[in-house]
Protein backbone atom coordinates (compact mmCIF):
# COMPACT_ATOMS: atom_id res chain seq x y z
CA UNK A 1 0.00 0.00 0.00
CA UNK A 2 1.28 3.63 -0.70
CA UNK A 3 1.94 5.87 1.78
CA UNK A 4 1.59 9.41 1.78
CA UNK A 5 4.49 11.16 3.32
CA UNK A 6 4.13 14.60 2.73
CA UNK A 7 0.98 16.93 2.22
CA UNK A 8 1.65 20.94 1.18
CA UNK A 9 -1.44 22.83 1.76
CA UNK A 10 -1.29 26.68 -0.13
CA UNK A 11 -3.82 28.84 1.12
CA UNK A 12 -6.14 30.61 -2.09
CA UNK A 13 -5.87 33.96 -1.91
CA UNK A 14 -8.79 34.71 -3.89
CA UNK A 15 -12.71 34.61 -2.61
CA UNK A 16 -14.19 31.72 -4.88
CA UNK A 17 -14.93 28.59 -4.00
CA UNK A 18 -11.67 27.08 -4.02
CA UNK A 19 -10.11 27.40 -0.36
CA UNK A 20 -6.39 26.00 -1.08
CA UNK A 21 -3.97 23.73 -3.32
CA UNK A 22 -2.66 20.53 -2.19
CA UNK A 23 0.71 18.58 -3.13
CA UNK A 24 0.86 15.10 -1.93
CA UNK A 25 4.01 13.06 -2.06
CA UNK A 26 3.69 9.31 -2.40
CA UNK A 27 6.09 6.97 -0.43
CA UNK A 28 8.53 9.90 -1.03
CA UNK A 29 9.13 8.96 -4.45
CA UNK A 30 6.31 10.51 -6.64
CA UNK A 31 4.62 14.08 -6.44
CA UNK A 32 1.01 14.82 -7.19
CA UNK A 33 0.03 18.48 -7.35
CA UNK A 34 -3.28 20.53 -7.97
CA UNK A 35 -5.38 19.25 -5.60
CA UNK A 36 -7.82 21.70 -4.23
CA UNK A 37 -9.99 22.01 -1.33
CA UNK A 38 -12.90 23.84 -2.30
CA UNK A 39 -16.38 24.79 -0.64
CA UNK A 40 -19.44 23.62 -2.07
CA UNK A 41 -22.70 23.17 -0.96
CA UNK A 42 -22.78 20.59 1.30
CA UNK A 43 -19.34 21.31 3.01
CA UNK A 44 -15.77 21.20 2.36
CA UNK A 45 -14.17 19.05 -0.41
CA UNK A 46 -10.86 17.84 -2.19
CA UNK A 47 -10.82 17.80 -5.97
CA UNK A 48 -8.17 15.86 -8.21
CA UNK A 49 -6.10 17.40 -10.29
CA UNK A 50 -7.69 17.64 -13.90
CA UNK A 51 -7.86 19.77 -17.11
CA UNK A 52 -10.10 21.09 -19.25
CA UNK A 53 -10.62 18.90 -22.57
CA UNK A 54 -11.75 20.54 -26.17
CA UNK A 55 -15.42 20.18 -25.45
CA UNK A 56 -15.84 21.97 -22.47
CA UNK A 57 -15.59 18.91 -19.60
CA UNK A 58 -12.78 18.31 -17.11
CA UNK A 59 -11.17 14.98 -17.13
CA UNK A 60 -8.91 14.02 -13.73
CA UNK A 61 -5.29 13.34 -14.82
CA UNK A 62 -4.87 11.63 -11.73
CA UNK A 63 -7.04 10.07 -9.33
CA UNK A 64 -6.97 7.07 -6.75
CA UNK A 65 -8.23 3.88 -8.76
CA UNK A 66 -10.25 2.65 -5.29
CA UNK A 67 -12.29 4.36 -2.15
CA UNK A 68 -9.55 3.49 0.16
CA UNK A 69 -6.77 4.73 -1.40
CA UNK A 70 -9.12 8.04 -2.13
CA UNK A 71 -10.18 8.26 0.96
CA UNK A 72 -6.56 8.44 1.89
CA UNK A 73 -5.51 11.12 -0.13
CA UNK A 74 -8.99 12.91 0.74
CA UNK A 75 -8.27 12.67 4.52
CA UNK A 76 -4.33 13.61 4.44
CA UNK A 77 -5.70 16.48 2.28
CA UNK A 78 -8.32 17.71 5.12
CA UNK A 79 -6.28 17.34 8.22
CA UNK A 80 -3.59 19.37 6.96
CA UNK A 81 -6.21 22.30 5.68
CA UNK A 82 -7.94 22.14 8.87
CA UNK A 83 -4.57 22.54 10.56
CA UNK A 84 -4.02 25.35 9.05
CA UNK A 85 -6.87 27.78 10.58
Amino acid sequence: MVEITEVRIYKSKGEGAVKAYASVSLDGEFVVKGLKVIEGENGLWVSMPSRKGKDGSYQDIFHPTSKEARDKIVNAVMEAYNNLE
